[in-house]
């Protein structure tokens, strides 16, 4: 690892807290990310994560008009359409969630760059697994778990509240509570062009959703026979009305038809509103009950689509979906999961920029 000397890193951290001052956040944002590249100082990531996260970014609730598409995919019923990354652009995912809901690009991402981030993922949920169990506060110098005093409300998820209320080393942990994994996430998007291909898809600039902007690790040893978990949902029915989202699920990992790890289950069709939820059998009330799934899924039967390191699946707020649990699994499955929103068309939700 290359070093760099602590006179330089506080001179890095005065430039950025100056460009911040001046009004300037993304540009300190961006100084802060382009100069760490490649040398890991702790001091330099968390500050990244605190800018990210120090201010609101103007925006409001709408949709634009999208550009027009070209017809070039034939989607069959009750199939998700899949496109190689040669033939990927934001004119196809436009036609594709238009259509059918979904979209899949095969080797969209390079297997080094997945690797790193699935790494991200091991070391994130286990410094704060030992932190946590612990009861005691990250180190200063803990580049993989810091709770930033400036995120908004509080940092449990809905299942560490309403369950154990623990972490464990598995499960889901927001990308911006660990500074080295935000750094990392946001270089990978910067590498593949998703600020680019934002602005295309949606017409406008896109900004990340915070609080859905996920590292997951699914533990196949917690599947217990007869048990299907990950209940059937649309992310939608939590963001609110008039938002404008979109979904990149990257697997990180082999899952999925096939493969000895759980994945992604979905229903390969397009919906335009929010379902009804919480009745029709539903065991919790932000299910979408198995009553209505199963008949929903009468013309176009549920799919567990097969992924490999590299893949990436899109989908939009509507995409009815649930984790793909079945018994039987004996891997673990690493995800990550990034929502983000159209700059008009944010609900009112916290977001970060996208730099």
């Amino acid at each position: 690892m290359p070093l760099i000397a602590p006179h330089l890193t506080n001179y890095r951290l005065r430039r950025a807290e100056k460009l911040a001052g001046r009004g300037e956040r993304e540009r300190a944002i961006d100084y802060l990310l382009t100069r760490n590249a490649g040398r890991n100082r702790a001091a330099l990531e968390r500050a990244l994560v605190d800018l990210l996260l120090d201010g609101e970014t103007e925006t409001g609730t709408g949709r634009r008009e999208r550009a027009a598409t070209t017809d070039v995919l034939t989607v069959a019923p009750g199939e998700i359409p899949e496109v190689p990354a040669a033939g990927f652009s934001a004119g196809v995912l436009r036609e594709a969630i238009g259509k059918a809901g979904h979209l899949i690009v095969r080797g969209l991402f390079a297997g080094g760059d997945v690797a790193r981030l699935r790494d991200c993922v091991d070391h994130a949920l286990g410094s704060r697994y030992e932190s946590t169990s612990n009861e005691r506060a990250p180190s200063d110098d803990d580049p993989w778990y810091y709770p930033s005093p400036k995120f908004p409300g509080i940092h449990e998820s809905y299942s560490q509240l309403a369950h154990r209320k623990t972490f464990a080393r598995t499960g889901s942990m927001m990308v911006v509570d660990s500074p080295r994994g935000t750094s990392a996430t946001l270089a990978f998007f910067r590498r593949y062009g998703m600020k680019s291909l934002l602005r295309d898809y949606f017409g406008e600039p896109g900004v990340i959703a915070t609080r859905k902007w996920t590292f997951r690790l699914v533990e196949a040893k917690q599947i217990k026979r007869n048990w299907i978990g990950g209940g059937w949902h649309q992310d939608g029915q939590f963001m609110g009305a008039g938002v404008d989202a979109l979904n990149l699920w990257a697997p990180l990992s082999d899952c999925g038809d096939g493969t000895d790890a759980p994945g992604i289950a979905l229903l390969p069709r397009r919906f335009n509103e929010v379902l009804e939820f919480g009745t029709h059998g539903a065991n919790v009330d932000w299910m979408v009950g198995p009553e209505l799934v199963k008949e929903l899924a009468r013309d176009t039967p549920v799919v567990t689509p097969h992924f490999e390191p590299g893949d990436a699946l899109f989908f939009d707020q509507f995409s009815l979906h649930r984790s793909g649990h079945v018994p039987g699994k004996r891997r673990n499955r690493y995800a990550l999961e990034s929502w983000f929103y159209s700059h008009s068309g944010t609900g009112g939700n916290a977001v970060l920029p996208l730099v």
